[in-house]
């Protein structure tokens, strides 16, 4: 199989850009990396940024600026630790985003999953988590 890596590059770029127009659709202005953010802290609202990058999988300085855009939009309150940590929490404004945030993570799911038959969905699951480590 060819071009595995290509394919799985364009496959999130996809996901991203559908996730984002669905986003953006539905009146939220937040990209899909504030997203990942805003679903972190749905499940464990109250995060140091370095925790936020364990749960997100994403680097330090694209987590920092996502969470100075979503302070900016609104959608969470920081409070510095120290000089080198940020303690964020959710917004009053987040928390009535929230619902509509979780409908499209469902809705995302769901077009995820009828894609393939469960075996092949697994199947795929234990590749990326092999991937990922």
């Amino acid at each position: 199989m060819p071009y595995v890596g290509c394919l799985m590059g364009s496959a999130f770029q996809r996901l991203t850009t559908q996730l984002e127009t669905t986003l953006k659709r539905d009146g939220l202005n937040i990209t899909a990396a504030e997203y990942m953010i805003l679903r972190a802290l749905y499940s464990h609202d109250d995060l140091q940024q370095c925790e936020i990058v364990e749960m997100v999988g994403k680097d330090k300085s694209s987590i920092c600026r996502s969470v100075a855009a979503l302070a900016k939009k609104g959608y969470v309150n920081t409070e510095s630790v120290s000089y080198k940590c940020i303690r964020v929490r959710l917004s009053d404004k987040a928390r009535k985003a929230e619902p509509l945030i979780m409908q499209i993570a469902a809705e995302r799911h769901k077009a995820l999953m009828d894609l393939a038959s469960s075996k092949d969905i697994e199947a795929f699951v234990r590749v990326l988590k092999a991937i990922v480590g």
